[in-house]
C-alpha cells in the first residue's frame, strides 16, 4: 500500500507518489535537513524481508552512492523504516525517454535519440570503470530535464543505480536463484544466468537505441517467453526494415551491439555511440588500431568525472520538446563525442564490423524457440522476476534424475505428452527438445506423434478449439498460464484434453513453468524438485 502524503520515512516527509514498480514505490519527499525535495524509493516488503537481498542492497547502495557524474542520478542516503528498506536519490523534474518515444519520430528524431543514448553512455562508462553494472538499462530510466526553457536545452540522467551490482559478483542470480531484469532489454547472458560484465549494459543500451529510433522493442511481443527467446535465439532486428529512411549502416551497428556473444559487442558505450554516429551521419568509422582496453575500469579520454551539483526534480510530468530544437541536418554532431573525420569513402566502408560468429558459446544454453506461450510470472512496471529454485544444473543433474526414476517406478514406460496452454493458445512440446528429454530421463516414453519434422522447432502451435487428443498417450501434462489457472484445477482446459482417457497433470506454478519453458542449467533440478511431485500425485 502506498504511503499517504505527510508520512515520515527516515526523516523524509512524503509529498506525493511519483511512480511504482516491481521493486517498490518512488515518492517525492521533503529532505529533513536541506531546503530541497528528493526522490525517495521505498522497496517492497517482500524484498525488504529477504536476508540475501538486504545484504546485497546495503552493499551495492553504498557503491552506487560513490558515483558522482553529471549523467547519473545521485544516491544520497539509505535506511530502513518499519522493516522496509528505502533509498533517497536526486529528484529530476521532467520526463523520461520512454514517454518521449511514445510521441513518435517527430519528437524523437534520430539526432535526439542518439544524443540521449550518448549521454547515458557517458554515465555507464564512468560506472563501468569503477566496477559497477547497472543491470536494468532502459529508456524509462533515462530521465530528461529541460535546463533552459528558452533554447530547450536538455539534461539526460540515468536513474536506478541504487540497485546496481558490482561486476565482481560475476552473476545476476542470487544464491537462491532470484533474477531480476526488464526482459525487453535484457542480454542473453542475463536471461540464462551466466557471468556478467559491462557488456551486458552495452547490449541493453543498444536495445534502448532501437526503441527510441523505432518506437518498438527489438523483439516486440506481449508474451515474455517469446521476447526471451528472441534475445537468446533470433538475430538482431534491422532498423531500416522498421523505420524506412534510416541509414542501412545502422543495421550493422545494432547487429554488433546486440551480438549474442559479449565478445562480439562493442567494448565501451563510447565506441558504440561513435559507430552509431558515423553510420547515421554517413561518416567512416574505424576502431583505433590499438583497440580499446579490455578493462572497463580504464579511464576513457573525454569523459568528465567532475562533481556536479544536485538538480531538483524526478517527476513524470511529460513536456513537449519541439523537434526543431535538435535540428534536421544529419551532419550535426552529437555533443560530447568527437566526430570522426568525414571522408568521401566507398559506401561499403560505412557499415561497421558485423558479428562474424553466428554460433557463439552461448548457443549451448539456447533452447528451441518458444511461440504462443505466456510465462505467468509477476510483471510490474515492465520488470519481470524469475525464480528457479534448485541446486543448479551442474554435473549432478543426471544423478538427481536417476534418483527420480528409482523413486517413481510408476513412470517407467508410460507414454507422455506435454502441452502449453495460455489464453486462447495451445502448443505441444516436440521431441527432440530439452523438455521431452527431461520427461524421458525420469522414465516416461515421449509420444511419438509429436516428433519434430525436418527443421521444425518445439513447441508446435495447435488450435485450442479444433485440436483433438485422439492419440495413444497415457499421461498428459498441461502447463497452464491462462487466466483461470490456479491450484492445479482443470477448469477452463480445452474439451479435447478434458475428454481424453489419459491422466491429466496440471502444472500452474510460475517458477516451475519458467524452468520448463525457458531451459537453463537449473531447469533439471528445479523440475525434479517441483514438477515431479505434482506428476507423482496423479501418476501412481
Amino acid at each position: 500500500m502506498a504511503l499517504r502524503p505527510g508520512a515520515i520515512v527516515g526523516g523524509y516527509r512524503v509529498l506525493q507518489v511519483l511512480g511504482a514498480g516491481g521493486m517498490g514505490t518512488v515518492y517525492l519527499a521533503q529532505n529533513p535537513i536541506l531546503p530541497r525535495r528528493d526522490a525517495l524509493k521505498v522497496l517492497s516488503a517482500d524484498l525488504s524481508t529477504d536476508d540475501e537481498y538486504r545484504a546485497r542492497f546495503e552493499r551495492e547502495a553504498n557503491l552506487a552512492a560513490g558515483l558522482d557524474h553529471p549523467n547519473i542520478v545521485a544516491v544520497y542516503n539509505r535506511g530502513e523504516e518499519t522493516g522496509q528498506l528505502w533509498i533517497a536519490m536526486q529528484y529530476v523534474e521532467g520526463t523520461d525517454a520512454a514517454e518521449e518515444a511514445k510521441k513518435g519520430p517527430t519528437a524523437m528524431t534520430p539526432q535526439r535519440a542518439l544524443r540521449i543514448v550518448s549521454e547515458v553512455g557517458k554515465g555507464l562508462d564512468y560506472a563501468h570503470r569503477r566496477g559497477l553494472l547497472h543491470r536494468d538499462v532502459k529508456p524509462a530510466n533515462f530521465l530528461i530535464q529541460v535546463v533552459d526553457a528558452d533554447d530547450d536545452e536538455e539534461r539526460i540522467l540515468l536513474t536506478d543505480f541504487g540497485v546496481a551490482k558490482s561486476s565482481d559478483d560475476g552473476q545476476d542470480l542470487t544464491a537462491t536463484g532470484n533474477f531480476m531484469a526488464t526482459v525487453a532489454y535484457a542480454s542473453p547472458e542475463q536471461l540464462v544466468g551466466t557471468s556478467l560484465d559491462h557488456r551486458t549494459d552495452i547490449y541493453s543500451l543498444g536495445c534502448s537505441l532501437f526503441k527510441l529510433l523505432t518506437g518498438q522493442n527489438p523483439y516486440p511481443s506481449t508474451l515474455p517467453a517469446v521476447v526471451m527467446m528472441g534475445h537468446l535465439h533470433e538475430p538482431p532486428p534491422k532498423l531500416s526494415a522498421i523505420r524506412p529512411g534510416l541509414p542501412a549502416a545502422l543495421d550493422g551497428v545494432i547487429e554488433k551491439v546486440m551480438a549474442k556473444d559479449p565478445a562480439d559487442r562493442y567494448n565501451t558505450c563510447r565506441e558504440f555511440v561513435q559507430a552509431a554516429e558515423a553510420a547515421l551521419h554517413g561518416n567512416q568509422y574505424r576502431a583505433p588500431e590499438t583497440g580499446y582496453s579490455t578493462d572497463p575500469r580504464t579511464p576513457i579520454a573525454g569523459y568528465s568525472t567532475a562533481a556536479h551539483n544536485p538538480v531538483a526534480g524526478y517527476g513524470n510530468t511529460a513536456h513537449t520538446t519541439p523537434a526543431t530544437a535538435y535540428g534536421t541536418d544529419p551532419r550535426t554532431p552529437v555533443a560530447g563525442y568527437q566526430q570522426p573525420p568525414r571522408t568521401d569513402s566507398d559506401q561499403r566502408l560505412v557499415t561497421t564490423q558485423r558479428n562474424g560468429n553466428p554460433r557463439s558459446p552461448l548457443r549451448r544454453f539456447l533452447v528451441p524457440a518458444i511461440v504462443a506461450v505466456v510465462v505467468a510470472i509477476a510483471v510490474a512496471a515492465g520488470t519481470v522476476f524469475f525464480t528457479n529454485n534448485g541446486s543448479g544444473g551442474g554435473g549432478g543433474g543426471s544423478d538427481k534424475l536417476a534418483q527420480v526414476r528409482n523413486a517413481n517406478p510408476q513412470f517407467s514406460g508410460k507414454t507422455v505428452t506435454a502441452f502449453n496452454f495460455g489464453n486462447s493458445t495451445l502448443s505441444a512440446v516436440l521431441n527432440p527438445s530439452e523438455q521431452a528429454k527431461f520427461l524421458q530421463n525420469i522414465g516416461f516414453v515421449y509420444n511419438p506423434k509429436y516428433k519434430a519434422v525436418g527443421d521444425e522447432k518445439s513447441p508446435r502451435t495447435l488450435s485450442p478449439t479444433s485440436y483433438s487428443t485422439d492419440n495413444d498417450t497415457e499421461v498428459i501434462i498441461v502447463l497452464r498460464t491462462d487466466s483461470e489457472a490456479g491450484n492445479g484445477g482443470l477448469r477452463g482446459l480445452p474439451s479435447s484434453i478434458l475428454n481424453s482417457s489419459a491422466k491429466v497433470v496440471v502444472v500452474d506454478d510460475p517458477s516451475t513453468i519458467q524452468a520448463f519453458q525457458v531451459w537453463t542449467g537449473q531447469s533439471n533440478d528445479t523440475l525434479a524438485d517441483k514438477m515431479v511431485p505434482v506428476i507423482a500425485k496423479v501418476v501412481k
